[in-house]
């Protein structure tokens, strides 16, 4: 075998020699037995296979350390919890009446009735009467009553309330400023005099009327607009017609707030001085524009403004006021230093002078007042969370203020009339209020004023400093007790010529001093029940016969009790 594969292997070589040389060509048979033999192929598998992007999770232990924290136990006291349950809605009674009877034959009767809860309406009256026929000494009748009924209806709309108010008083006082005696009084009742000379009646009829809107959104323009009408009149056949318009509007973008006022007062007055002296009369029309826009950030607050007045009584006048405030928050709204700049025209009626001074003449001039400026700086803020306080000083300039006199009138003492000067007004205030819940609450003013005036010597009446306090005090909802004090200071009173015993007049006029004053007043109320209750004032404790106004005292200690009923 060994020598037929070399025997081939040779054969084989000779050929490709002679191939490969190119010399011999044609077929060759080559005999013999052939056994090819294949050899295994090492072969790459290309198959594809699919690689899974989503690795394995790994399994994780936990292991914990055998340690153990020791935990001393420690027990605290816990107070104990209580749970007061109270209705949704207190029980509300439609109506409450209130009756009274104290010395110098003083009746007291007031009523209230309203509509009590609802979504759509509301109305109500309030009807008051109050009278005594005053009990002084050495003066003139005293005697005085007040009698008012004050009734409204309002609606409820989708996003405005509309309200209508009537209101009606009828005030009577008597002029018992002069020094009396069984011979002057007899001597007076003989005498054939009108009725104004010994009293006045003051009559005040009035309608209000309003629309605000009611929207929660601060973005929207609020609006409130109102009109209020009186007639006014006195048993002197004086009267007043004055009827007041007003419009605010308000709308809030961001931190920024705009807003402003429109103010239309008309007002129409007729004065009677007498048979003699005749009529005159006072017409005007006061308008008012007061734009502003303020910014209110994380602790402070900033408003500018403007105040232009139209006055057309007498003169037409132009008026202008600028308006500024603001103030900043410290230590979260503990302390709240302001400081600001005021302005403004104020009207002076018939009916806000009688009301202030209803001892006037029966005609008084009228002139309205001016607010140059008032330029104040103060702090307030909280001691704790019942303490609050305010101190405040301010600096301002009145123009044509009103002041009052004594002016007299024969054959009887003094009545008043009222003057106009430009006053300057230095005022040190300061404020303090306590509240303990709804049981206990103080309060307390004081304020120091320091006058300057142009024309008059003095500024008449008023006083150097004034010092009030009110104290309220529940007993479990079942004793309310009450407590209010006033103090004012000595006060200058203008005194004019008056005609002496003999008839003979005192040529001149002079100025006295009305002292000081503390008027004390104590009230107790006992709830017998919900709806019954029995109260008992105390006015005026120290029983003195202190002059407000000069020759006008006003009465001693004064006690009124009685009870009320809720229906």
């Amino acid at each position: 075998m060994t020598r037929t594969i070399l025997a081939f292997t040779g054969c084989l070589l000779a050929v490709v020699a002679m191939a490969q040389g190119g010399g011999l060509t044609g077929e060759y048979t080559i005999q013999g037995i052939y056994s090819p033999t294949l050899i295994d192929a090492q072969k790459i598998d290309l198959r594809p296979q699919p690689i899974d992007t989503i690795l394995p999770e790994l399994p994780v232990r936990y292991e914990l350390l055998p340690v153990r924290a020791e935990v001393p136990a420690k027990v605290d006291s816990i107070a104990a919890a209580k749970l007061s349950v109270l209705a949704p809605q207190s029980k509300l009674y439609k109506g409450y009446v209130k009756a009274g009877f104290g010395l110098y034959t003083t009746p007291l009767g007031e009523l209230y009735y309203d509509q009590t809860r609802s979504r759509q309406n509301g109305f109500g009256i309030h009807a008051k009467h109050f009278s005594s026929n005053g009990g002084l000494d050495d003066v003139g009748p005293s005697d005085y009553s007040t009698n008012s009924v004050d009734a409204f209806y309002k609606h409820f709309l989708r996003d405005h309330e509309i309200c209508g108010r009537f209101l009606y008083d009828r005030r009577r006082v008597s002029y018992y400023g002069y020094a009396s005696n069984d011979s002057i009084e007899d001597a007076l009742n003989a005498m054939e005099m009108p009725e104004d000379f010994r009293k006045q009646l003051y009559n005040d009829l009035g309608f209000a009327g309003r629309l605000r809107s009611l929207y929660t959104d601060s973005s929207k323009l609020s609006h409130d607009v109102g009109l209020e009408v009186h007639s006014y009149s006195n048993l002197s056949k004086s009267r007043e017609t004055n009827m007041r318009v007003t419009a605010e509007g308000r709308k809030t973008i961001g931190a920024e707030t705009y807003g402003g006022q429109l103010i239309i007062d008309n007002n129409a007055y007729l004065g009677e001085l007498g048979d003699v002296l005749g009529e005159f009369r006072q017409n005007g029309t006061l308008i008012g524009l007061v734009p502003e826009v303020g910014t209110r950030g994380t602790n402070y607050l900033v408003r500018v403004g403007a105040g232009m007045y139209i006055d057309a009584l007498g003169t037409t006048t132009f008026h202008f006021f600028p308006k500024v405030y603001a103030h900043y928050s410290l230590f979260d709204n503990i302390l709240i230093p302001y400081v600001g700049l005021e302005g403004e025209r104020q009207r002076n009626s018939f009916r806000s002078l009688t009301r202030q001074n209803p001892w006037l003449t029966r005609a008084p001039r009228l002139q309205n007042t001016s607010k140059l400026y008032d330029l104040y700086a103060g702090l307030r803020g909280s001691f704790s969370q019942n303490l609050g306080f305010d101190v405040r000083v301010s600096r301002r300039r009145l123009e044509d203020m009103p002041l009052f006199i004594n002016v007299p009138n024969v054959p009887f003492g003094d009545r008043m009339d009222v003057v106009y000067d430009q006053v300057d007004v230095l005022d040190l205030g300061g404020e303090l209020n306590y509240r303990q819940g709804e049981s206990l609450s103080l309060s307390a003013r004081l304020d120091v004023f320091t006058y300057s005036t142009k024309v008059q010597p003095e500024a008449w009446n008023l006083p150097p400093y004034e010092l009030a306090f009110g104290a309220r005090y529940d007993v479990r909802n079942k004793l309310i007790l009450k407590a209010e004090a006033q103090f004012l200071g000595k006060r200058p009173a203008y005194r004019a010529s008056e005609p002496l015993v003999n008839g003979q007049l005192v040529v001149g006029s002079q100025q006295v001093d009305l002292d000081g004053f503390l008027d004390l007043y104590l009230g107790v109320e006992y709830r017998y029940t919900k709806r019954l209750s029995l109260f008992l004032d105390l006015s005026n404790l120290s029983a003195s016969k202190y002059e407000r106004w000069y020759r006008h005292p006003v009465q001693r200690s004064l006690l009124l009790g009685g009870a009320t009923y809720s229906f």
